[in-house]
């Protein structure tokens, strides 16, 4: 293969973008063919072809819950992958509410074939004054581990805090260290490199964003900048359009190939949007220019390229799709085909189940370079292995133990093979499964 067409200026940017960004894990997301296949030809990052790439017909996920994780009994809020240490493997936080006032994190720290959390100083528990409503990780202070970002119940300094890793999977408030005042009615944030400089600002959103004035009422986010040092500047007004509300995510990713992030809004009962980024960091509303005109309950959104042109597609689930913007007869999945420069149209499939859905997960998971798809419904999961160009083979039952619903799914590198593992919180009890993707 002739690779210099590759070796343009912006690509290689991107390239050291996506590294960098990434370097706890290699290659955690499917970020196009070209981005793929430059990775492959200069030997940067694990190598694919060992191990599930040298097998991805037997590809499957193998419940490990009882020999990996201790016994929990507790209904989780949720999990999330980390790098808590300095030691390889993906560890894992789970955080519940605390009986009484506040919440509790725990984190467990990977031990190999011994499995995580398990044996002497293998996990470690901490109790917070506050209680968390949602939490992010990100190397927020570059000493390569994983700090945390919670969104907790509104309080005179905001309602996200900032706890910093110690190295060695301890979370800690600095003194020094004050956020911009976070508005009341935010519920997740993203951390990213939303003006690419190099170091890592935070986007909040939520279903409605109650601001201190009537202007940050119409924004229906919060952004704050990194200008170095970790120090942070809310630059909302400058940098974030007036959006309706009813924001329930976010889908961030280069959409319109500028090499700089754009975001997509999920909307729980609207028109969905779609935010370009102009380089610095300020966002524009295209939506009536790049996205078609569909009002429905959308849950979620995730982003790959399906078709395999170098662009990044979306797929959105949905609970329910209005009549005169259905494909077919119950249809609440559909993807969105990225025809350049961020530009998109519907693209409907039969392949999906008309059953309300509540989460999508794209991932390589068999190293073959093509973006498969794990999605939640109110029925249990469903498992599509991408064969290429919009094409997909349904193999929940060949591939993914038969498990009852979950309400979400974190990854992460447990073994560290370069392939993502995976964490699933069930719906009923919100108990955690833990699975370990390898070769039958």
């Amino acid at each position: 293969m002739d690779v210099k067409i590759f070796y343009s200026a912006r690509l290689l940017a991107r390239v050291w973008r996506f590294l960098f960004h990434n370097r706890g894990t290699c290659l955690q997301r499917f970020r196009g063919v070209f981005l793929v296949i430059l990775l492959f030809n200069i030997g940067i990052g694990c190598s694919q072809k060992r191990g599930i790439a040298n097998h991805p017909r037997h590809q499957l996920y193998q419940d490990v819950t009882e020999s990996y994780l201790p016994p929990i009994k507790v209904s989780l809020q949720g999990a999330i992958f980390v790098r808590g240490d300095r030691k390889p493997g993906s560890d894992l936080i789970l955080f519940v509410s605390a009986e009484g006032k506040g919440a509790k994190i725990k984190i467990l720290f990977n031990r190999g074939t011994s499995g995580i959390g398990r044996g002497k100083g293998a996990s470690k528990a901490q109790h917070l004054a506050e209680n968390i409503r949602f939490l992010a990780k990100g190397d927020i202070s570059g000493n390569g581990v994983d700090d945390l970002v919670l969104i907790v119940s509104p309080q005179k300094k905001g309602s996200a805090k900032v706890l910093f890793n110690n190295g060695k999977g301890y979370f800690y408030s600095r003194s020094e260290f004050e956020l911009p005042f976070v508005s009341k009615g935010v519920e997740r944030v993203d951390l990213i490199d939303l003006d690419q400089d190099g170091d890592t600002d935070f986007l909040f959103t939520g279903r409605k964003i109650l601001g201190e004035n009537e202007k940050l009422k119409r924004r229906q986010g919060q952004v704050l900048i990194n200008n170095g040092g970790e120090q942070f500047i809310d630059e909302t007004f400058l940098l974030w359009p007036n959006l309706p509300s009813g924001v329930i995510g976010t889908s961030i990713a280069d959409y319109n190939q500028d090499g700089f992030p754009d975001v997509f809004l999920v909307y729980d009962n609207a028109q969905n949007r779609l935010l370009i980024n102009n380089g610095v960091g300020k966002f524009i509303d295209k939506t009536d220019y790049l996205l078609p005109r569909m009002i429905d309950q959308s849950t979620h959104a995730d982003w790959a390229d399906f078709d395999l042109d170098g662009d990044n597609d979306l797929i959105v689930t949905n609970k329910v799709i209005r009549k005169p913007y259905q494909s077919y007869s119950g249809e609440t999945i559909y993807f969105l085909e990225n025809i350049g420069s961020g530009r998109f149209v519907k693209k409907p499939s039969k392949i999906f189940p008309t059953l309300p859905a509540f989460r999508v997960y794209l991932l390589d998971a068999n190293g073959t370079g093509i973006p498969d798809v794990i999605i939640l419904n109110e029925k249990g999961l469903l498992y599509l292995v991408g064969k290429g160009e919009w094409d997909f083979s349904v193999e929940t039952k060949k591939r993914f133990p038969q498990t009852s619903p979950m309400r979400e799914m974190r990854f992460g590198d447990i073994n560290g093979d370069g392939f993502l593992d995976l964490i699933g919180i069930t719906a009923k009890n919100n108990y955690p499964k833990l699975w370990l993707n390898r070769v039958k």
